[in-house]
């Protein structure tokens, strides 16, 4: 309970923190008036419009990818698993393509609903040809070979089109820019049922740890399972990469963050967690993004980049502690 409190108090923190930083800084009085529509037109446009969506966006996309990414290091028992294994990124990418190619991914909105369609698409095919195994390998496998195709279906697209190109480079780079509360449900809602389904499927992920056939002797209903976990990190990866494009690091790395802090490596310990600092590392980067490029703004997916691998390289050292 102390690790989930703790998470869950530097959450609140840095919620907090983000409502004041800006290009335009705010007094705690105004905050406070902007939060309550008491603040004039364009201190309420800031917090309303802007801040209060975006802060709500990162941490939701932050959550819904760290829980995603847990589950699919759990189900693959592979430490370098992330939602792209299932081809939500690749999947979204290319229909963003496709979607601009013929003209129906027109603006964030649209491009948004095309991204959960193709990243939806693009599981249930990896999901059908891989049907016949509940092997962890063999979903990494045909993901890796979908993934690819995909990538390179995309590229091919924009290399067509100066528009698509530049429609699909603009969506490649992940931001909260421009996005709003529609956004933020989405992914809020990903999240939300992800860790819900990841909950249901806890004790069987755990008990899956010691291998399929320990866990089958045990009564673990593994296609059961498969279905409740590839269910989740499609919906939270999909609804995150959808609402504010592809985000790299933090699928990865939020759950190997989280584990030496928990009091022990079962899943259902570690959901709430790795959720918190998930949205807890997003909008740290949508913070420290608005700081390094101020007046403007330097998208956190690219801070996540920038400062996501090196901390990375040193939580895998041996002995490394937070």
């Amino acid at each position: 309970m102390r690790t989930h409190a703790g998470f869950g108090l530097v959450l609140v923190a840095v919620l907090v923190v983000s409502l004041f930083v800006g290009a335009q800084p705010l007094s705690i009085a105004r905050v406070w008036a902007g939060l309550h529509h008491a603040a004039g037109p364009e201190v309420n446009h800031i917090m309303w419009g802007m801040r209060i969506p975006r802060t709500l966006l990162a941490v939701a996309v932050g959550a819904s990818l760290g829980i995603s990414g847990l589950l699919a290091q759990v189900w693959t028992r592979n430490p370098l698993a992330d939602p792209g294994i299932v081809g939500v990124t690749a999947g979204a990418r290319f229909a963003i393509a496709l979607g601009t190619t013929y003209g129906v991914a027109g603006g964030l909105g649209k491009q948004a609903v095309v991204a959960l369609i193709g990243a939806v698409v693009a599981t249930l095919f990896i999901v059908f040809v891989a049907r016949k195994s509940v092997d962890p390998l063999t979903l990494i496998l045909v993901g890796v070979g979908v993934n690819a195709t995909l990538m390179a279906l995309a590229m091919l697209l924009s290399l067509q089109s100066k528009s698509v190109f530049n429609d699909l480079r603009q969506w490649s780079v992940g931001s909260t820019v421009g996005r709003g509360f529609a956004e933020t449900f989405l992914a809020g809602a990903g999240g939300v049922i992800a860790m819900i389904i990841g909950a249901l499927v806890a004790r069987n992920l755990d008990v899956l740890a010691f291998g399929h056939d320990s866990a089958a002797a045990l009564g673990v209903n593994i296609p059961v399972t498969f279905a409740g976990v590839i269910t989740a990190i499609a919906v939270a990866g999909g609804t995150a990469t959808a609402a504010a494009g592809p985000i790299a690091f933090l699928g990865l790395a939020a759950p190997h963050m989280v584990r030496p802090c928990a009091r022990s490596g079962g899943v259902r310990e570690l959901l709430w967690p790795t959720a918190c600092l998930g949205g807890i590392l997003a909008l740290a980067a949508a913070i420290l993004g608005r700081v390094a490029n101020y007046p403007g703004e330097l998208e956190f997916s690219v801070v996540l980049a920038i400062l996501g691998a090196p901390l990375m390289i040193y939580l895998v050292k041996p002995g490394a502690r937070l």
